[in-house]
């Protein structure tokens, strides 16, 4: 009986606390499904009483992904598809995944070279993104859909110019520049990560061969991410929990996949966006790559981009 006792504690506070499923709650204590439904009854039963006060948990969420737009440097006919389907699919978020705006009068390779600067202007550089994305996508959206924008590292190198330039600060913040919080976005700065359900949203960290097995390796959890341009997943399982699968997946970008800087020279690089549908009750989700060639693409038995005829 005393060890019983100790089980229903357990359980309890596993239940009252957390989303677990009864088959997670019985690994964490040591105990048989069985027990954990005796104290703590069905998942499905106690997961809805949690979320009866809010019906929104129980409907499927939908959020598009976007990764890398590099703007100026973003592909003009990806961009014009994805603006289609956007308007189609009726969104409840979008995540902005970092490297939304090149920034390339500030980068670190042209800092000597001034001539692949002439001309350039920082103002000019958020102004024109501002105008050609985000006021583009909030026309095309509700306006109580949520709006998440992650630093990425090319928006990190305004905070590496003030380093330099200390008596800037203040004076080059993308996020005070375009009243980002003001407007209802979610700012997530460099290095931090944000949750669709159980999937971590990052913009990325590595660019070596295998980059989505280090994502797993290193997170040890569902992670999308952004940075490399290319698409790519890696799955991994513990032997110790079967059902409990992680996966690292990263997407395709938005930008020029051909950019003068590569003087013709060969790339991964795919275009190509994510999108993610999850039930906020449980957290589970699921995460599709959409590849863009050319500028189009197929999803739900519709086509986007190029007319037809044309191909």
């Amino acid at each position: 009986m005393a060890q019983s006792s100790q089980y229903s504690s357990e359980i309890l506070k596993l239940a009252e606390t957390t989303a677990l499923t009864n088959k997670e709650i019985s690994k964490i204590v040591g105990c048989s499904e069985k027990t954990v439904l005796k104290y703590a009854g069905a998942y499905t039963t106690r997961t809805k009483a949690k979320t009866d006060f809010d019906e929104s948990a129980w409907q499927i969420q939908k959020t598009i992904l976007l990764p890398d737009i590099h703007h100026p440097h973003c592909d003009a006919r990806t961009m014009e598809s994805l603006n289609e389907f956007m308007f189609d699919y009726d969104p409840d978020e979008l995540v902005y995944m970092g490297d939304q705006v090149s920034l390339d009068c500030i980068s670190f390779w042209n800092r000597n070279r001034p001539l692949l600067k002439e001309g350039q202007r920082l103002l000019r550089d958020f102004n024109d993104f501002d105008r050609d994305i985000l006021r583009v996508h909030e026309n095309l959206t509700r306006e109580d859909i949520r709006r998440t924008f992650i630093i990425g590292n090319h928006e990190y190198r305004l905070n590496m110019y003030v380093e330099q330039n200390p008596e800037l600060e203040d004076f080059i913040d993308i996020t005070r520049h375009l009243n980002l919080v003001e407007r209802g976005y979610k700012v997530v700065p460099f290095n931090g990560r944000h949750k669709v359900g159980k999937l971590s949203v990052i913009h990325g960290r590595y660019w070596n061969m295998y980059h989505a097995k280090k994502t797993v390796d290193e997170f040890q959890g569902n992670v999308a991410y952004a940075h490399v341009h290319n698409p790519q997943s890696f799955v991994k399982i513990s032997p110790v929990d079967a059902d409990g699968y992680h996966m690292a997946t990263s997407l395709p970008c938005l930008c020029n996949i051909e950019p003068d800087y590569k003087k013709n020279a060969p790339t991964h690089w795919v275009n190509g966006f994510g999108i993610v549908e999850h039930l906020p009750a449980t957290g589970f989700f699921n995460l599709y790559t959409i590849i863009i060639i050319e500028g189009s693409f197929m999803y739900n038995g519709k086509y986007y981009g190029k007319n037809l005829e044309q191909m």
